[in-house]
């Protein structure tokens, strides 16, 4: 029995199946008429032109059915001879019907291949779009296409697009998007409700634009598609499930899920896009050009973990884009140094103010926690960049630094910290991208922030500079340095500072604007070793060209062109043999010269008041010192002692006393240990010495050898000394003085010199033949003391030693020596052109 049934159903089958191939059969002997019947329906229905160069039926090419293939099939609208474009060219399509379908009256593709063609669709201006194509000829033939697009899908397959382009360009809107299948495959599965597709195969998108203005995602770029669809037929969702990536040329994925919410005209979407530490230089390349150049000019390069959320509406209005990331360690060079490991978290939003539309002028990148090392010095900070296109950065950060992270981004041939700790808080607010704008002259920005220095010492090699114990706050904006007080210890003075720095951050910068600091310094107890350090030769180090000691560079150019302004004050202040009380005054410092004006201070039991200035190019040429002063009720023997005698051995402040009033101008070339150069002196004084007298005095005592040995001419009181005295190199011209003392009235003039040239002309009256007791009262002016005759001394250099001797006349001045050498000169040549006159006649 049941072989009889299986012997039924067999003949059974074989009668289908013979009918079936019966069907197939007619269809292959009939393809050209109906091939010619299928394409005038189809042109009969369409506002346009379907042309097709060949037809063939396979019935066997993809399984036993309805397979047919298209050759050369052009699809074009009705104003074709206008745009000249078509709306589909592909040499193959390939059509597998689905065979159970077909035989229930419903037509389905099983199979459906395009292969080496375009499709290409717009919209032009005048809102007419080729897609018309598809509008009905007849009004009898217009009905409602509510479900078309559904019944559509329903009839679909199995799609394969292999190098097949697709594109769409709308000109009301300037939307265009533009992609090639290389070999895509489409597999279509239904359920009651609802059909599901995968998508799988490489795509070159040659663009995505949604704001023309904003430019195009995913421009030239190679990818591979491995994306999941779903779509809900009654809500009209279409879904990205969440297994859906795209990996780009770059050969990062980029995991995709969304939904779009078709119900809604127009649509809603919802995109979710995510990647794993892709290179940000890659990420770019996937972005619109504007946003990529606003990224990359940033200056970021690592790798990123991101999640980007889209949220919009298919309108003419951006879709709000929210992305969270996470960095890799990365560098990012600033202008005086590298920003070094530092690692980011944060986020980015197109829509910061979600009271206004999304768009690049709402954007913001949030990134709480930035840590990282400027060189080796670590810092944390927070920042927040609004307006990408134009970045407005708000950054508050804090660096705290000790002297192995600081000596590590120094040149240790120039500075050198050897202790204490460094505090830095930053606050800023201003644009990322020009944090100065040099047409302007002005800082992009607001930048506050405190610098506070714990114990800190510090060396500046070149000039061997120690400075330790520098503690104190100094606070900043984007102009100026304030100092409110900073205390400090040179290695022998405790110094209290403070003031302010104007335009260093600009400086730094390229601003034309003058570095100045303007302090109030007091220093107690000064031990001044300052003028051995300003005079003496700077220790040049070779510099180095790598960027890590850049930071000593500016230092280096800060201190060299930083004008300075102080005023300095010391209760008491020590320079080897001198010293004075409360010592005040000016002290200005531009261009290698600093300059003392106002000084004032108690010293040699009187007063002193001096302005000058002291200049060292640092060049071949020597430092130049040049002063001018006065000096009050000095006491004489204080004022030689302190100067060392000025250089001089044959007046001592062991030969001296009295009081002494002088104004004088002086100036002279230095060595680099700040002695002077004797023939480069320069120089008056205008000299009043009062209650004066000359101890011991070796040129007093030879004379006493001479005459007036009966005197005591060990110890000579003096009357009031009144005189002008010149300082040319290393002699002192002496004019005519008279010198009224209680041993005797003499009259000088000449030469004093600190070389070997003194050469002085010494008149002793013979009235002085009367000896002067202990009560004779000193008179000078005298006009007695001019008449008569007189006994002439030189005193003159002799092998390093003056001496005085006997004269039998009193020297002529140089000056009327070489006034009578001339005239004799004048003479004999006025004889000669009368002799040689003579001749010629």
């Amino acid at each position: 029995m049941f072989q009889k049934i299986l012997k039924g159903v067999a003949i059974f089958a074989l009668f289908i199946g013979l009918l079936i191939a019966g069907v197939e059969l007619w269809f292959y002997k009939n393809q050209e008429e109906i091939f010619v019947k299928v394409k005038a329906a189809v042109n009969e229905e369409i506002n346009g032109s379907l042309e097709i160069e060949g037809f063939r039926f396979r019935p066997f090419q993809d399984g036993f059915g309805f397979n047919f293939t298209l050759y050369n099939v052009i699809l074009r609208d009705s104003l074709y001879n206008q745009h000249k474009t078509d709306l589909l060219n592909a040499k193959l399509i390939h059509v597998a019907l689905d065979f159970g379908s077909f035989y229930k009256g419903v037509i389905r593709l099983q199979n459906l291949v395009i292969q080496d063609g375009n499709a290409t669709l717009f919209v032009r201006k005048d809102g007419y779009t080729n897609l018309s194509i598809f509008g009905a000829k007849k009004s009898k033939s217009k009905k409602k296409d509510s479900g078309k697009g559904d019944q559509l899908i329903d009839k679909l397959g199995r799609i394969h697009l292999y190098n097949f382009g697709f594109r769409f360009a709308d000109s009301t809107t300037g939307k265009k998007y533009g992609a090639v299948f290389r070999d895509v495959t489409n597999r279509v599965s239904h359920s009651d409700s609802s059909w599901n597709a995968n998508i799988n195969g490489p795509i070159f998108f040659e663009g995505l634009t949604f704001k023309p203005e904003k430019g195009g995602f995913l421009i030239n770029q190679e990818t591979f598609a491995n994306l999941s669809l779903s779509y809900n037929q009654r809500k009209r969702y279409l879904y990205i499930r969440p297994s859906s990536q795209l990996r780009v040329a770059s050969q990062d994925i980029i995991d995709i899920k969304g939904k779009f919410d078709l119900s809604e005209k127009p649509a809603h979407f919802n995109l979710s896009f995510g990647a794993h530490k892709i290179e940000v230089s890659d990420a770019i390349k996937l972005l619109p050009q504007k946003i990529g150049k606003s990224i990359d000019s940033i200056g970021v390069k690592t790798k990123a973990t991101a999640r980007v959320d889209v949220v919009g509406i298919f309108s003419h209005e951006p879709p709000a884009v929210d992305i969270s990331f996470e960095t890799d360690t990365f560098q990012y060079q600033l202008p005086i140094g590298m920003l070094r490991n530092m690692k980011a978290k944060g986020n980015y939003t197109n829509q910061a103010d979600r009271t206004k539309p999304p768009g690049l002028l709402n954007t913001q990148v949030s990134t709480p926690d930035i840590k990282g090392f400027f060189e080796t010095l670590p810092f944390s900070f927070d920042l927040k960049i609004d307006n990408i296109t134009d970045p407005i950065a708000l950054i508050r950060g804090k660096v705290k630094a000790d002297s192995a992270t600081v000596n590590g981004i120094l040149d240790p041939k120039r500075y050198v910290v050897k202790g204490g700790e460094a505090y830095i808080q930053i606050h800023y607010d201003g644009s990322l991208r020009n944090f100065y704008n040099p047409k302007t002259d002005q800082f992009n920005g607001k930048l506050v922030g405190r610098l506070n220095l714990d114990n800190l010492a510090l060396d500046y090699v070149p000039r061997e500079v120690h400075l330790s114990k520098v503690n104190g706050d100094i606070y900043f904006d984007e102009k100026d340095f304030l100092l409110p007080e900073l205390n400090m210890n040179d290695g022998h003075n405790a110094m209290y500072v403070k003031g302010s720095i104007t335009n260093l951050i600009p400086y730094l910068f390229g601003s034309p604007r003058i570095l100045k600091a303007s302090v109030d310094m007091n220093i107690p107890n000064w031990k001044m070793n300052w003028m051995e350090v300003f005079v003496g030769k700077r220790n040049v180090s070779r510099k180095t060209n790598k960027k890590k000691f850049k930071l000593s560079d500016m230092l280096d150019n800060v201190i060299d062109k930083m004008e300075i302004d102080a005023k300095l004050q010391s209760k008491h202040m020590v320079y080897h043999h001198f010293s004075a009380n409360n010592m005040k005054g000016l002290i200005t410092v531009k261009n290698n010269i600093v300059a003392l004006n106002n000084f004032s201070m108690n010293a040699f039991g009187g007063g002193v008041k001096i302005s000058g200035s002291i200049n060292n190019p640092y060049s071949t040429e020597p430092p130049r010192v040049q002063i001018k002063g006065n000096v009050t009720n000095a006491d004489v023997h204080s004022v030689f002692y302190s100067f060392n005698n000025f250089g001089q051995k044959a007046v001592t402040h062991l030969n001296l006393k009295g009081k002494l009033n002088t104004e004088f101008n002086f100036s002279s070339n230095l060595k680099n240990d700040v002695t002077i150069i004797p023939k480069s002196m320069k120089g008056e004084v205008k000299l009043n010495l009062e209650h004066g007298q000359i101890i011991n005095f070796e040129p007093f005592l030879k004379m006493k050898r001479l005459i007036f040995k009966n005197r005591n001419l060990e110890r000579v009181r003096f009357a009031p000394i009144k005189n002008d005295l010149i300082l040319n190199g290393e002699e002192i011209i002496i004019k005519p003085m008279e010198i009224e003392s209680n041993v005797m009235t003499l009259f000088l003039e000449g030469i004093y010199s600190f070389g070997n040239k003194t050469d002085i002309s010494i008149e002793i009256p013979l009235r002085n033949l009367s000896r002067r007791d202990s009560t004779y009262q000193l008179n000078p002016n005298d006009p007695k003391n001019k008449k008569g005759s007189k006994i002439y001394l030189r005193a003159v250099d002799e092998k390093g030693q003056v001496n005085i001797k006997l004269a039998f006349r009193k020297k002529r001045p140089k000056s009327e020596d070489e006034k009578d050498d001339k005239e004799n000169a004048e003479d004999k040549k006025d004889e000669k052109v009368k002799n040689d006159e003579k001749i010629n006649n």
